[in-house]
């Protein structure tokens, strides 16, 4: 006598379920480092055009007015408190404005609308450090500086779109800085801001003749990081040395802000989010990634416009 059993699916193990899990993740602990860095690959290479747009309008405006631009377009109060020739005591609170030279790069960016809104002839923009608040009386200006350019936010930059550092005023921040030289935390401020060893100053203006080291050789814009910070406050349109706009390599690049040489927790250090190193643009508007392990008087010869040293790359 035979008996007939019904056939029944047979399911996977306890055993056999573990070992699949165990080869997924072990496939996506593969995978996930490679989609990473991909990811991060694309990133960097956002930032690196950014750097060259910018590189390219500091070549244009330079090209209509046979100088480059300024790092911060007027003066402080230094000059009432030391003889500065570019800056003489007495000057009235609109020849005072700490608009950034990224501000008057707008036009060479396809961003006249935005420059006229900020209408820096006008009124001024940041004057006196903030000490004066009345060109952010004006509705236009005040909402203009709260708009953060797409060519001014690096993909890897985490920082807050807006920055809250100069309250009352509400500012948008930016990723990149220019480059004043090696004259940072610790040193006389009129050295620092008027008489810097770097392409850009207070108020005075570089011309390429002035650049004896080469501008393939000479670091013009680099990454900053946290910029919605005090420590590392980096808002586009205000110039402020060893913070907003202006930085040095007083530090070594990737420093953390609030450590190493500071002024007020400010050290104006160069660096970024990107893994071991930050982007720049040279003078001649190529870019580069800079390794955070650069030799610290390499990193240093390159931020000046005159130091006459060989340069081994």
């Amino acid at each position: 006598m035979s008996s007939n059993h019904a056939s029944t699916p047979r399911g996977f193990s306890l055993v056999e379920l573990l070992v699949v899990i165990s080869i997924i993740a072990v496939l996506v602990g593969l995978l996930l480092p490679a989609i990473q860095a991909a990811r991060e690959a694309a990133r960097r290479e956002g930032c690196l055009n950014n750097l060259k747009q910018i590189g390219l309008a500091i070549h244009s405006y330079e090209s209509s007015h046979r100088k480059f631009p300024p790092g911060r377009v007027g003066c402080d109060d230094t000059g009432d408190q030391m003889p500065i020739a570019a800056c003489p005591p007495g000057l009235p609170t609109e020849r005072r404005t700490a608009a950034s030279g990224f501000v008057v790069l707008l036009p060479q960016l396809e961003m006249q609308a935005l420059y006229d809104r900020l209408s820096i002839e006008v009124g001024g923009l940041w004057n006196r450090n903030v000490d004066d608040l009345s060109w952010y009386a004006d509705k236009s200006k005040c909402l203009a500086i709260k708009e953060q350019p797409p060519f001014h936010h690096c993909p890897s930059d985490t920082s807050a779109e807006l920055s809250d550092v100069y309250a009352p005023v509400l500012a948008a921040t930016g990723s990149y800085a220019f480059v004043q030289g090696t004259l940072g935390p610790g040193k006389p401020p009129e050295q620092v801001k008027y008489e810097n060893d770097g392409p850009f100053l207070y108020v005075t203006c570089r011309k390429p003749s002035q650049v004896t080291d080469g501008l393939s050789q000479t670091m013009f814009v680099g990454e900053v990081t946290l910029a919605d910070t005090w420590e590392s406050s980096n808002t586009w349109t205000y110039a402020l040395s060893h913070a907003d706009c202006l930085r040095t390599t007083s530090n070594r690049l990737n420093t953390i802000p609030g450590a190493g040489y500071a002024y007020d927790r400010q050290n104006g250090a160069f660096g970024s989010q990107h893994p071991e190193g930050a982007v720049f643009t040279f003078g001649d508007a190529h870019v580069e990634f800079l390794s955070d392990a650069i030799d610290r008087d390499l990193y240093r010869s390159l931020s000046t416009i005159a130091s006459s040293e060989l340069i081994e790359r």
